[in-house]
């Protein structure tokens, strides 16, 4: 065995079991954001864990809709467009 063989193998092992535990908890994440019974609740949560602005979307409540497209996209124009005083004021305190 060569040293970079060596070095492959010593490396290559703790490398797949980050991967393995990173890999479990997104779906442990997701598994309970499945779990809440309101739909824009649990949307909320899904665009969360996964990161997806897409998800956003499936929001029904405009200023829910818009304050968790601020969150995932990490902008300050989707917090002009909320409706609600204070919570425009908390997301662009937030951002």
């Amino acid at each position: 065995m060569t040293i970079s063989n060596i070095a492959r193998s010593y490396l290559l092992g703790p490398l797949c079991m980050i991967a393995v535990v990173w890999m479990g908890e997104a779906m442990a994440g997701t598994s309970e954001c499945y779990a809440i019974k309101d739909a824009d609740k649990r949307a909320y949560c899904l665009a969360q864990v996964k990161r997806d602005a897409g998800i956003c979307y499936r929001i029904k409540d405009g200023d829910k809709r818009n304050q968790c497209l601020a969150d995932i996209k990490g902008s300050r124009d989707r917090c002009y467009t909320i409706k609600e005083h204070d919570a425009r004021k908390t997301c662009l305190a937030l951002k």
